[in-house]
């Protein structure tokens, strides 16, 4: 009898499927037919050419004036941006995707944990800072780590 039962709730709960509501569907050809979150625009109407947010710290050494600098840039895409990395000679660029949040994206540089390095992250809803990306230098080479993977997600509760 017990097996009975438990095929009983397990047919159910198969057979109830939640109500859609138009959100975050995906038609036929797998493209969405609504965004998870459509209070932001995912183009910017005007990119601006200064950065938003830059970082700059002093190499030590004895014969040039030499920094660590990094530059971020607006793209297109509003959860999008362009990094610029310089250190001494060396010139790198990567990419950040912010995730949307419900509010426009705020991307800061913090001063990292060992000399020569910084954290790049951005701020969520409640103002607080998140790492994401980590620009250090190992044996006099540029490294950038990311430190953390973020996403939102959407999950309905059925009643």
């Amino acid at each position: 009898m017990k097996h009975y039962s438990f095929l009983l709730l397990l047919a159910l709960l198969c057979c109830n499927k939640p109500k859609n509501n138009g959100e975050n569907t995906a038609a036929n050809n797998g493209e969405p037919t609504k965004a998870i979150n459509d209070t932001i625009p995912l183009t910017r109407e005007k990119v601006e050419n200064s950065p938003v947010a830059s970082y700059s710290e002093k190499v030590k050494d004895e014969l040039n004036d030499w920094r660590l600098a990094v530059d971020i840039y607006e793209t297109k895409e509003t959860f999008k941006f362009l990094m610029k990395i310089e250190y001494m000679v060396q010139e790198a660029e990567d990419t950040l995707t912010i995730p949307n949040f419900g509010i426009m994206p705020k991307v800061e540089i913090r001063k990292g944990p060992q000399k020569e390095s910084c954290i790049v992250g951005f701020l969520d809803k409640q103002g607080e800072f998140k790492e994401y990306k980590l620009i250090a230098l190992k044996d006099k080479q540029l490294k950038i780590s990311t430190l953390k993977y973020y996403a939102r997600a959407r999950y309905k509760v059925s009643k």
